[in-house]
C-alpha cells in the first residue's frame, strides 16, 4: 500500500494498520463500526489528533470528516481488495 506521506511519522496510522492485521489474522470480517471501536480504544488522544487526512475511497470519494471513520473506511476498502 502506497501513501502520500510517510506512515512511520504517524503512530496512529501504524496502530490502525495493526488493527486491520489483527482482523485479518483472526479470520473475522471487520466492519467500519468494529474497526472504529477498536481504534478509539487503541489510539491515544494525541495519536487521534495527529491522524493525517485519510485517502479517499476510490469510487466513493471522501467518506467522512471524522478521521477515524475515514481511515477505517479506507483501510476496510484496501483490505477487501487485498492491498494491505
Amino acid at each position: 500500500m502506497k501513501f502520500d506521506f510517510d506512515p512511520s511519522q504517524s503512530p496512529g496510522v501504524i496502530k490502525m494498520l495493526a488493527v486491520m492485521k489483527a482482523f485479518s489474522e483472526s479470520k473475522r470480517d471487520p466492519s467500519i463500526a468494529a474497526i472504529c471501536t477498536i481504534v478509539r480504544e487503541a489510539l491515544t488522544p494525541e495519536e487521534l489528533a495527529g491522524l493525517p487526512r485519510a485517502p479517499e475511497v476510490p469510487g466513493e470519494g471522501k467518506v467522512s470528516d471524522n478521521p477515524v471513520i475515514a481511515w477505517s473506511a479506507f483501510l476496510l476498502w484496501a483490505s477487501l481488495r487485498g492491498e494491505l
